[in-house]
């Protein structure tokens, strides 16, 4: 997967949860402090929880993928840099 595909996939999920709050705000809202409102709210708190880990371990992949193709540009850099001159 692209990073491009990757970022979008993050950003696709963060709107689903974003939409996930505003859901639970309008239920929370119409329905106040009944049973069925707190246990939709906390199943839906759980829910959200188990996704944000996964945005933040993609994220740290993301993170450690980036930081090794810097350290791969800068290899190539040294690599080029020290090369003789034969122009």
């Amino acid at each position: 997967m692209t990073d491009d595909a990757r970022f979008d996939d993050i950003y696709t999920r963060l709107n689903d949860l974003t939409e996930d709050v505003t859901n639970l705000k309008i239920q929370a809202g119409t329905i106040g402090t009944s049973q069925v409102a707190i246990s939709r709210a906390l199943t839906l708190a759980t829910g959200l929880a188990s996704d944000m880990r996964e945005v933040k371990a993609d994220i740290r992949e993301m993170k450690a993928d980036i930081r090794n193709l810097n350290a791969s540009v800068d290899e190539i850099l040294r690599l080029v840099r020290e090369r003789p001159n034969h122009m």
